[in-house]
């Protein structure tokens, strides 16, 4: 956080406002007390340069007589004057004929001989210098003037100056004070108003006038704000009229979607229990067929018979698990469990299908322990291998599973017809198959994968399909570790 962040607009407005004129300010009492220096100092060089020449002509005499007493006269004639701090006067050999007043800085540098007018700039005094002519050199005079009155004079100058600059600057200040409540009680106003109007208060309006820009402004956001609270309350409206409309329908599919099961369960019990009985009167005469060539053709029927019926027994029990996963009521139980045993178990019930297709299976994994359902991974090996096994002829099927820290991995690849691409996001759905024709070449009910992928979900795990990098398909599934 800056340290602006904690002033607002005005205080900003007012803080730039006196840095700016206490820099303008300084920049002009230095500039101004700079120009007076040099103007008063090139004035009193000026002064005291011509008072030396003077000085210098009312030597002459004296020093051409060489007269001591004559020239002490005129050096002392400077005693009156308070500004002069010495009066010299030397010949042209730099010998000193008379003098006035204290040993100074003037003395200790004093030239041997000065034939142009002069002068030295010292802390305290200045030392001017002139030379004497009279048809030739003759010498030269020195004047020692006290810096005194000047320095005061300055120091003067400069508070005045301070004390000028302070009272207009005041001045200004209150000025500026006043006129920027005017500049920034707009934009204040207009702050406030939209930071309550971001907090999600209604009604607030600014109230500002002015010129005629200022009061378009203030209609213009005012009409501005009114809009806003208009389509929030038609959003408001809208949105509470699709939420309901969308809490109609998701009760209303739920209703079906537990009426669905409801009846689905109910058919499909009252489907498997004259089936029962029809598997079993089956299985009876085909028994009690004499063993005799005659009745062959009688017990082949009688074999695909009771494989049809097989075939629909194992639909209903899809359809009545179909159902119980979509009504939430199949409940997962976690259990330690060895997989190799169970992928053996798996490969025994499909080996049959396996068989018949002329396919190959290899197995690729170690025995490990797994925290899972060894049921619901039951089911989701035996989908995934019959599958595998009837899209696939004179093939090779590969069961893989490997276990990382986290995760228990099965693929599931084969080298069969394969899937399209575009049909891979649609194949988990229920009822659905690549070929939906009556006339297809492979039969099944398209519920297979759609339990495989609840199982899956159930384990809080994902299924995924790809192709084959020869032919087929691989299906992987991962399913975390619940021990873990």
């Amino acid at each position: 956080m800056s340290l602006l962040d904690r002033y607002n607009i005005q205080q900003r407005f007012n803080l730039l406002i006196f840095i700016s004129i206490i820099l303008a300010s300084c920049f002009l009492i230095g500039f101004m007390y700079k120009l007076i220096s040099n103007y008063i100092n090139d004035y009193t060089s000026h002064y005291w340069r011509e008072h030396t020449a003077t000085f210098a002509d009312s030597a002459i005499y004296s020093v051409i007589l060489g007269s001591t007493s004559q020239s002490e006269s005129v050096v002392h004639s400077f005693a009156s004057d308070k500004n002069v701090l010495g009066a010299t006067i030397l010949n042209s050999r730099g010998e000193l004929l008379a003098s006035y007043g204290a040993r100074s800085v003037c003395e200790l540098n004093r030239p041997l001989r000065t034939e142009e007018p002069s002068y030295a700039d010292n802390r305290d005094s200045w030392c001017f210098y002139s030379p004497i002519y009279q048809e030739s050199y003759l010498g030269y005079v020195e004047l020692v003037i006290s810096k005194a009155e000047y320095d005061l004079v300055m120091k003067k100058l400069l508070l005045g100056s301070i004390l000028i600059i302070l009272i207009f600057s005041l001045f200004f200040i209150v000025i500026v004070r006043r006129l920027s409540r005017l500049f920034t009680s707009t934009l204040m106003e207009m702050a406030m108003v939209l930071n309550k109007v971001s907090l999600g208060e209604r009604g607030n309006r600014v109230h500002f006038s002015g010129s005629s820009e200022i009061n378009n402004m203030r209609i213009t956001l005012n009409d501005m704000l009114a809009n806003i609270e208009t389509t929030e309350t038609e959003l408001e409206k809208s949105v509470e009229e699709r939420t309901s409309a969308l809490k109609i329908a998701l009760e209303s599919s739920e209703t079906a979607n537990i009426y669905k099961a409801q009846i689905m369960s109910m058919v499909s019990h009252e489907m498997k229990t004259p089936l029962h009985a029809i598997g079993g009167y089956l299985q009876l005469l085909a028994e009690r067929l004499p063993d005799d060539p005659v009745f062959t053709e009688n017990r082949a029927l009688h074999a695909k018979a009771l494989v049809r019926v097989n075939d629909l027994n194992t639909l209903i029990d899809n359809i009545l698990l179909h159902a119980q996963l979509e009504a939430d009521r199949y409940d997962v139980a976690l259990t330690s469990i060895a997989i190799a045993p169970l992928v053996h178990a798996c490969v025994e019930n499909v080996t049959p299908l396996l068989n018949r297709n002329r396919n190959q299976l290899q197995l690729i994994g170690s025995d490990t322990m797994f925290v899972s359902d060894g049921e619901v991974l039951r089911h989701i090996l035996n989908n995934l291998l019959s599958n595998a096994c009837k899209f696939t002829t004179d093939g090779l099927i590969t069961l893989t599973w490997r276990l990382t820290q986290a995760f228990l991995i099965i693929e599931v690849a084969d080298t069969g017809c394969g899937i399209p691409a575009e049909f891979c996001d649609q194949i988990f759905d229920a009822w659905w198959q690549v070929d939906m024709s009556l006339g297809r070449r492979y039969g099944g009910h398209g519920l297979g994968l759609a339990i495989t992928k609840q199982f899956v979900q159930r384990l809080n795990g994902d299924i995924s399909v790809e192709p084959n990098h020869i032919s087929g398909t691989i299906f992987t599934i991962r399913i975390p570790n619940s021990k873990s």
